[in-house]
């Protein structure tokens, strides 16, 4: 070890210093804005260059992350609504607790999330973490690494009960759209839902 480190600092006096590397930032860009999504209402909008921080694989990475948050959204948002107009399930939530549905519909929505029990909200997000690992390290039922979604690898649990996949190309790609435009708007509806109900009068149609 010592040899290595006298051969290191002798070289070191001999060599003159590197002149500073080329930046080899990557620049994806240009394959976000081949992606569907950037329609007439707001064109190509990536304000925080977030485009540029990996490969082409950290854009897909990306963009898979945008439709599943705003599929989340969506529900949350039908969620809302229900909740708004007193749509409710019967019975108890949690028979430990002592906590009943009725007892969530009589509070705003952000104050009966609050009121879930620390088991239950650990029930929701272990299952959807179950599926999330699942999805991001199988391909067809099979193990392909833990570290495969790094690498660029995106899987397809196939979940289309209704056929839509089957559709004709410029049909599917329509759905697509238009499920990343709702789920877009979802995502600040969602936003907009819990503002009026933590900030009284941050907005005025849900006051």
């Amino acid at each position: 070890m010592l040899r290595y480190a006298l051969l290191i600092s002798g070289a070191a006096a001999l060599v003159a210093p590197a002149l500073p590397k080329a930046s080899t930032k990557l620049h994806s860009t240009d394959y976000a804005k081949t992606l569907y999504g950037a329609g007439p209402e707001t064109s190509y909008w990536d304000p925080l260059g977030l485009a540029d921080l990996g490969t082409d694989a950290t854009v897909d990475f990306f963009r898979a992350a945008e439709v599943k948050h705003g599929r989340i959204a969506m529900m949350a948002c039908l969620g809302y609504w229900h909740h708004n107009l007193g749509i409710q399930l019967p019975g108890y939530l949690s028979t430990t607790d002592k906590i009943k549905f009725a007892d969530l519909g009589a509070v705003k929505g952000a104050a009966a999330w609050a009121m879930i029990p620390k088991n239950g909200l650990l029930q929701i997000f272990g299952a959807i973490a179950a599926v999330e690992v699942y999805e991001l390290t199988h391909k067809d039922g099979v193990f392909v690494g833990g570290d495969a979604w790094f690498k660029g690898f995106s899987s397809n649990l196939e979940f289309d009960p209704l056929g839509f996949g089957k559709s004709d190309p410029a049909l599917v790609k329509t759905y697509k759209e238009r499920e990343l435009k709702n789920g877009r708007l979802a995502m600040i509806g969602i936003m907009g839902f819990v503002a009026s109900d933590q900030i009284a009068g941050s907005v005025p149609m849900l006051a």
